[in-house]
Order: structure tokens, then C-alpha cells, then sequence
């Protein structure tokens, strides 16, 4: 199920939750935590299934089963409370505060350790059960009990003598944007079908620079471990968490974490190499398009300033290419359980205000290429940037009307009622305009194919061949201080041909626009600018 319309479900059925977990506890805060338990549940499990026929039943068992945890939970506690306040008795005030903290503590770090070592700590000293009966009824040796006792004594002791954060001093991350690179899972699911709760995320965050049990994630992130333990226990089945040796976890989601300093230090490295691009490749660019054959290019009004727009960014990305990036990431993709396979990578929400930079981001942050491959007789390519009026992204993208477009110019559909909204769509897309005497098509549209046109534009030059791979290096020296040492390899196969980054193209275009190289455009083409159709017959 899509997270749209889990949500809309969460947001139906939110006051009949909380009236249910009334019903059971009467305490205001104990029925609130037991309302955002159930929602929890229910929200992860409604992320796993595609529809479901009864929804009231569904939710109904689920709050069901949620309460009936959170009640095994409430005895757990009591026995400890129980314990806590039966241990010793205290004089005064000041001894009494000090036993109190320390009981707190106490609870906290039972809380925090992992679901083994907890339960067999409660069974041992809260419900004075011998070790052999704890083993028969974890159903594990003797000396594994012995063991994991030992164990969650050293960690007790070791969680009592630390300093601790308060839970108000728990600053909790959260994901502004998550990707993959590779391919979906079979039924479409994503890294957001995974990380898109904020424990998970926050879960992810914590073991990324260095590897941590389930203790110590907990202790990080001020949650009991219990709360902890099925989602890693999700992430580490679907391959976006590694468990390591010593019941350790490692995350191997590239985290992409910005730093004011990092991108001040990336946005001279694209100028000075967007300048390269400029100086060495451009003019040659631009002498190839002055020659072209116009009956092999249509170029609305044949305005050479609106081609070039399209042909700089076009040809940059697929003309100034020195390796192949995706097959050295494909080494790195991770076969996961849902039938995908790929590189998940997140971008972590910053603090720090963007006006801070001496540049202006916004210039630069642009959606990757956008491609459609509904026949070879309709390609299509587009690169939305800050200089075009598009407001819709990828999804806006669509086949469909570069399939209308192409019967548009064959005469297959002409302006009938029965083609009404083909046309208005594209209007309203300005791929075609309304003139007084007749319409034209407001896009490149190359003749023949992509690699036909590709043939047309020249070849990258050898010096700026080694130029791409000194950009390579430069960005990895800046790039590997901001990931873990895990990630290093991943983060240099990622920065591979940087030359042809939106990054560094969109660096291009305003440079070219600076220079006067390129002209403003009129706001009819900037509706359109960095669209090229590839089309066996070209608009007359």
C-alpha cells in the first residue's frame, strides 16, 4: 500500500484508536501511549499488504494484540518497581533522592539492553527464577543463560557509571529525501517503504559511523531497546542494516550529510571545472550546431540561442562522459529480499540556513534527466533547471505527450472535438503554441534517432578527458571526510564522471549566461527550454 494511503486510513480511524485504548486504561497517558503503539503497528503493517477487505477487523486485531504487549509490558515494569522500591530503606531526603535517581537509572538501562539479556535479568531477579528453569524456558543451554546473565550485569554496571543524556537532550534526525540507485523491489516497494518511519531512520543514523549493539542504539537514541528490536530487526532483513559480529549492527544506506563547509568547498570545484567545460568543449559545440543541417534539427523559429540552451545540457551529460558510472556502482548494489537491487542512499534535514552559503543553492538543485522510452520513433529527453517555468517534476513527465505531439506532426490527430484534451495538454505544456496564422512545435526535435544526433555533436576533447578525471579525485577528497570509512568506496564509485553532474551542467548554463554566450529566454521557450523529442519525421 502506498504511504498516502496509509495515512489516510491513520488519519480515519486516529479517534476510534484512542477511544478503544480508553476502554482499556483510564489513565489519560497510559491510554495515549497505547493509541501511538497501536498506530505504529498498524501503520508498518498497512505499508506491507496491497488492500485489504476488512479494514474495522483489521485494525480492531491488531489494537488487540498491541495491548495485549503493552499489559505483559505494565507486570514487567511492576515487578521492577516493585524491586526498586523494596531494596533498601533511606534516612533522610538527600539519600532518598540519590536511591531514586538511581533506580531510574537502573530502570532505564533494563530497559535498554537487548530482548535476551532483559528478559533473562527480569525472569532471574524479578521473578526469582532458577537459571536452568530460564533456560528451559528460553529453550537455550545452561551456559548460554549463564552467559547472557554475566553479560547484562557488565553492561548494567557499565550503563550505571556512565554519564547519562537526559531524554530531553535526545536530539532525534530526520531523512529530508530518500533514494535508491538500481532497481524497485516486485511489488514497487522502495527505501521509503523501509525508512520512511523517523525510528527507522533515527535507528539507521545511529549505527552508520560506527557499529552498535542493540544496547547501545538504544542508550544513543533514549528508547527502551523492546521498541528498537523489531524495526533493526526489519531493517537487517531487507539488507539496509548489517549485523556484524559481536551482536553488533552497521548501516549500509549512503547518508548524505551536508556541511555549510563541504558545500562551499564542492561549489568552487564545480565552477573552477564548469569553467573547463566552457573553455574547451562549448565553442566546439557551438561551431558544430551553427553547421548542422537544419532539415536533420528543428529548432523552433530556428533560434539557435533556444537550441543551444538544449544541445549545452544535452551534450554535456552525454557527450563528456569518461567512464561508466552505473557499472561501477552496480558492484555495490545490495540484493535485497524484495526483489530489488540497488544503492539506498538518504539525505539528512540540516539546521543551518541556506542563506548562509555565499552562493544561491536554489540555482543548482535540480531533478537528474529525464527520459522516455515509449518507441524509438518517440524518445524523448529533459532537463528541468532554475531557468525553466516548470513547476511539476518527474511526474509530470509523462510519454503520453510526446506520443500526442508525434501524431500532432504526422497529421494523425488534428484540432476535433474528439482530440480536445490531447491538444490542451499540450498548450498548456507549451510543446505546442498558438500563433494567429497557424501552430508551431516549441521543442528541439532531432530527426532519426538519439544516437543519430549524438553523431552530430563532437567528441570530448583528450585534455579535457584527464581534466574530468582530476574533478573525479578532487570531489572524493572532499566527499570521503563527510562518510564512515564503509562507505568510502561506494562514495568514490558515486563520484565518477562529477563533469557530467546536474551539479556541474547547471554551473555551465549560468556561465554561459554570465558570458553572454547564451541569451535570456523569452517565457514561452523558458516552458519548454531543455526539451529535445527524437522523431523520424520533424515538424514542417
Amino acid at each position: 500500500m502506498k504511504a498516502e494511503d496509509a495515512d489516510n486510513i491513520i488519519a480515519d480511524y486516529m479517534g476510534l484508536i484512542f477511544r478503544f485504548a480508553l476502554t482499556k486504561e483510564y489513565n489519560i497517558d497510559k491510554a495515549e501511549e497505547v493509541a501511538a503503539r497501536i498506530v505504529f503497528d498498524v501503520y508498518k503493517s498497512l505499508l506491507k499488504v496491497n488492500s485489504i477487505e476488512y479494514i474495522d477487523s483489521y485494525i480492531y486485531t491488531i489494537s488487540c494484540n498491541v495491548y495485549a504487549k503493552f499489559v505483559e509490558e505494565e507486570q514487567k515494569q511492576k515487578h521492577l518497581s516493585e524491586y526498586i522500591h523494596t531494596t533498601s530503606y533511606v534516612e533522610n531526603d538527600s539519600e532518598a533522592q540519590s536511591h531514586d535517581t538511581d533506580h531510574t537509572r537502573l530502570r532505564r538501562e533494563i530497559l535498554y539492553l537487548g530482548k535476551t539479556h532483559r528478559e533473562i535479568i527480569l525472569m532471574s531477579y524479578f521473578e526469582k527464577m532458577k537459571l536452568y528453569e530460564i533456560a528451559q524456558k528460553l529453550n537455550i543451554p545452561l551456559r548460554s543463560v549463564k552467559w547472557h546473565l554475566n553479560n547484562a550485569r557488565n553492561k548494567l554496571k557499565e550503563g550505571m557509571l556512565m554519564q547519562f543524556k537526559d531524554i530531553t537532550e535526545a536530539k532525534p534526525i530526520r531523512f529530508s529525501g530518500v533514494g535508491q540507485e538500481g532497481t524497485l523491489g516486485t511489488n514497487g516497494e522502495n527505501v521509503d517503504t523501509y525508512l520512511g518511519m523517523r525510528i527507522a531512520q533515527n535507528i539507521a543514523y545511529s549505527a552508520y559511523y560506527e557499529a552498535k549493539s542493540i544496547t547501545e542504539i538504544a542508550r544513543d537514541l533514549c528508547i527502551p531497546a523492546l521498541y528498537i528490536e523489531n524495526e533493526i530487526e526489519k531493517l537487517v532483513e531487507y539488507s539496509y542494516i548489517d549485523k556484524i559480529a559481536g551482536d553488533k549492527y552497521l548501516t549500509n544506506i549512503l547518508i548524505i550529510e551536508p556541511s555549510l563547509r563541504a558545500l562551499e568547498q564542492k561549489n568552487q570545484v564545480y565552477q573552477k571545472y564548469a569553467k573547463f567545460v566552457c573553455d574547451l568543449y562549448i565553442p566546439l559545440l557551438f561551431k558544430a550546431m551553427e553547421k548542422r543541417d537544419v532539415k536533420s534539427v528543428y529548432t523552433p523559429k530556428n533560434d539557435l540561442n533556444f537550441l543551444m540552451w538544449s544541445v549545452v545540457s544535452f551534450a554535456s551529460k552525454f557527450k563528456l562522459t569518461v567512464n561508466d558510472k552505473s557499472t561501477f556502482l552496480k558492484k555495490f548494489h545490495v540484493k535485497r529480499k524484495d526483489g530489488s537491487e540497488n544503492i539506498a542512499f538518504a539525505w539528512l534535514e540540516q539546521d543551518f540556513k541556506w542563506q548562509e552559503l555565499s552562493y544561491i543553492q536554489k540555482l543548482y538543485d535540480v531533478l537528474e534527466d529525464i527520459n522516455s522510452y515509449s518507441t524509438e520513433k518517440k524518445r524523448s529527453w529533459q532537463f528541468n533547471t532554475y531557468y525553466d517555468t516548470r513547476q511539476a517534476g518527474w511526474e509530470d513527465y509523462v510519454g503520453i505527450d510526446y506520443e500526442n505531439l508525434y501524431d500532432h506532426i504526422t497529421g494523425k490527430i488534428t484540432k476535433t472535438s474528439e482530440h480536445v484534451e490531447k491538444y490542451a495538454r499540450l498548450y498548456e505544456k507549451c510543446y505546442l503554441v498558438s500563433m494567429i496564422d497557424k501552430d508551431y512545435v516549441n521543442i528541439v526535435v532531432a530527426g532519426k534517432t538519439e544516437n543519430d544526433f549524438l553523431n552530430l555533436l563532437p567528441e570530448m576533447p583528450t585534455k579535457l578527458k584527464t581534466i574530468s578525471k582530476e574533478l573525479d579525485k578532487e570531489m572524493f577528497e572532499i566527499d570521503k571526510t563527510q562518510f564512515p570509512k564503509h562507505m568510502h568506496e561506494i562514495c568514490q564509485a558515486w563520484d565518477t564522471d562529477v563533469l557530467t553532474s546536474t551539479e556541474v551542467r547547471t554551473r555551465v548554463l549560468e556561465q554561459l549566461l554570465n558570458n553572454g554566450l547564451l541569451k535570456p529566454l523569452t517565457e514561452t521557450q523558458k516552458a519548454s527550454v531543455n526539451t529535445i523529442m527524437f522523431s523520424d519525421v520533424l515538424p514542417k
